[in-house]
């Protein structure tokens, strides 16, 4: 039994299939995902047209059809994501094939290793990255069709238009896939036979369409678009007119450190066993059966599939090589010249996309130079195929719980936050997801709690927003006002209408008060220092946010934290008698408190009420847990509750039992 060429695109669906599809269901918005939702949806086009007018205006367009052609849910832009890696990886094996066809092994090899390229780990922001895709497919089928049109006599201009309108609309629309355009005349180059010179004029004749192309739209970037450094300056250009031989050294380097990130370390990454604790166990088990799934399949497909008629990898291998080094020079062109490094974390693993196809062809070439050890070659490539599947695996675990956790902190924020006020911020740590922040955070809470066509709130971090030149940089003071350009709208906040949060999992959001929180030592420095400026009253308890049902439905059973959330509700409203109600619903149904703090509002409500005993008694409950870092903040609940109490002389003495409890000044 042997496979031919044809069954290829056949088994990279099957293998995307497996390494991209299994949680496709579990998978949702991330990083700049959400605000460019939000803007589409509740902004309107003219703003999304201004969301992209600063970087790739004509890459915005492809977004204003496919946003409200696709919609809101997800798992269809999962879907699409994967089908477009598979297709870019087909088109990989088609233009391999056209530079090889006498060596089928060559593209099969170089389209599964393409495939499954574990350096780009930002697959499963879909929907951000079907775009980045589309474009990729232009590149592939316009050098796809340009070979076709060297190798046709009858066909060769309507194959040649064809090409430089899919090479106009990569460069047209983003930097990714620019330079790796000068690609095409090595390509052309190798391809073309005859005398060296000949073949050369000839390559040079045939590019010339595309590099009118390339230079008509180089000098409307250089001289016509405004916002063309918008996002990053020329630092490599500045650096080597200020020093030459520094700055081409320095280029040199980094140029040395992109390539070995991007192709052996890249590569060997999924070697690496990760910490199953970290991992949890069923994931580990699941990635092991996947790995074994993948190394079975694509084993048995390799070794027998079809081999031409005296096909040699030495033909091929040694010009993969060469060639993929080609490529990967080029392809990074936009990064050298801003002085930008690739990396293998969120989020600097973005820039190894533009290096996929010349990694691919690097390893497949040094694969194809072991040709005297067949089995080897099977072997290698299984292992690297199976072991890229299984990392792709892990990371779609890693943005299924950060998803997970996104829709947690909405959904808790609903419950005790059902209304704002607008022109508030929330203020909040640095929040347990990777790949979001706090400018994409933004874009569901606006989606949640602002009217339509506005920008009424926006989240911050903390830690970010009080660096220098940020919006909190002068510090944290009361009524400093600030704004955010958020391209598709401005916010204008002050410090004196903000709400301070904190969301640590377990623990239940809980939005901090100012009289007690000041001392909290369980709360990061930042925030404790933040305090002081939340202002829990500009909450309204209606009208209650309806999450939008296509990110956030089904609604979490209500556990701890949603009885948590209701009693602080409750506890600003002064409903006391509720507060009780709500701690015994969840005691009723065996939940319990993650975090001392969460002790506070009961200990408050039953003092309220006048049930001494048991506020002492979850007080001293709370104390237990943690003296050193309890022990201050309720010492300035109590004093509260002395303050605002009604007096008695259960009160008194409940009060001076508290502080002997506590060791509480007088």
């Amino acid at each position: 039994m042997q496979f031919s060429p044809r069954s290829v695109p056949w088994l990279l669906l099957g293998v995307a299939i497996l390494t991209y599809g299994l949680l496709f269901n579990q998978l949702g918005f991330y990083w700049d995902e959400f605000p460019w939702y939000w803007t589409s949806v509740k902004l309107g086009p003219a703003a999304l047209t201004q969301l992209f007018s600063t970087s790739r205006p004509f890459w915005g367009m492809i977004y204003q059809v496919t946003l409200p052609l696709v919609g809101p849910e997800p798992w269809r832009w999962q879907l699409i994501a994967l089908v477009l890696r598979w297709l870019t990886a087909v088109l990989v094996w088609a233009v391999t094939r056209q530079v090889w066809p006498k060596h089928p092994r060559a593209a099969l090899w170089t389209s599964l290793l393409f495939l499954v390229y574990p350096g780009f780990g930002e697959q499963f922001i879909a929907m951000m990255y079907t775009h980045f895709y589309i474009i990729l497919c232009c590149y592939l089928l316009s050098l796809y069709l340009s070979i076709r049109a060297l190798r046709s006599e009858k066909h060769a201009v309507a194959l040649t238009v064809a090409a430089l309108v899919f090479s106009f609309v990569n460069l047209l629309t983003m930097e990714y896939f620019y330079f790796v355009e000068l690609a095409r005349p090595l390509v052309f180059w190798y391809i073309l036979e005859g005398p060296q010179k000949e073949r050369i004029r000839r390559a040079a004749v045939r590019f010339l369409p595309y590099f009118g192309v390339l230079l008509g739209i180089s000098l409307w970037r250089a001289f016509f678009f405004k916002n063309q450094n918008a996002s990053y300056s020329y630092v490599t250009l500045a650096n080597i007119k200020a020093n030459p031989i520094l700055g081409i050294w320095t280029l040199l380097q980094n140029m040395l450190g992109a390539l070995w990130t991007s192709v052996p370390v890249a590569w060997l990454s999924p070697f690496n066993i990760p910490d199953i604790s970290t991992l949890g166990q069923y994931t580990a088990i699941v990635t092991g059966v996947l790995i074994l799934t993948v190394a079975l399949w694509a084993g048995f497909y390799l070794s027998k599939f079809a081999r031409a008629d005296g096909e040699s990898d030495r033909a091929w291998a040694l010009p993969a090589i060469l060639g993929g080094l080609g490529v990967w020079i080029v392809a990074g062109g936009s990064f050298w010249l801003v002085g930008i490094q690739p990396g293998l974390v969120f989020s600097s693993d973005r820039f190894n996309i533009s290096f996929m196809l010349a990694a691919s062809l690097i390893v497949a070439g040094a694969v194809g130079l072991m040709g005297r050890w067949p089995r080897v070659q099977v072997l290698a490539l299984t292992l690297l195929i199976a072991f890229g599947a299984g990392k792709q695996f892990q990371l779609a675990n890693a943005y299924r719980r950060d998803w997970a956790t996104q829709k947690n902190l909405f959904w808790q924020m609903s419950w005790r936050i059902p209304s704002l006020t607008p022109g508030v911020t929330l203020l909040s740590n640095d929040l347990p997801v990777t790949f979001y922040s706090d400018n994409s955070l933004s874009g569901p809470l606006n989606w949640i709690y602002s009217a339509p066509g506005k920008m009424e709130h926006i989240l911050y971090f903390a830690s970010v927003r009080t660096q220098p030149g940020r919006a909190l940089g002068a510090g944290l003071k009361p009524d400093v006002a600030f704004s955010q350009y958020y391209l598709s709208a401005t916010f204008y906040g002050n410090t004196s209408q903000m709400i301070v949060f904190n969301f640590d999992p377990p623990g239940c959001l809980r939005v901090l008060d100012p009289e007690i929180d000041a001392d909290n030592k369980l709360l990061p420095p930042l925030l404790r220092d933040a305090a002081f400026l939340s202002k829990p009253g500009l909450i309204r308890a209606a009208p209650a946010v309806v999450l939008p049902p296509q990110l956030y439905n089904p609604e979490p059973a209500h556990g701890w934290c949603y009885y948590f959330e209701q009693a602080e509700l409750a506890r600003q409203a002064g409903d006391w008698a509720q507060v009780v109600k709500l701690d015994k619903q969840a005691l009723a149904l065996g939940e319990h408190p993650n975090d001392a703090m969460e002790r506070f509002v009961f200990i408050e409500a039953d003092a309220h009420i006048g049930d001494w005993t048991e506020a002492r008694k979850l007080s001293r409950e709370g104390y237990k847990i943690s003296p050193d870092y309890v022990g201050e903040p309720l010492c300035r609940l109590w004093a509260r509750i002395g303050r605002e109490a009604a007096d008695s002389p259960e009160k008194a003495a409940a009060l001076e039992g508290a502080r002997e409890d506590l060791g509480c000044a007088p």
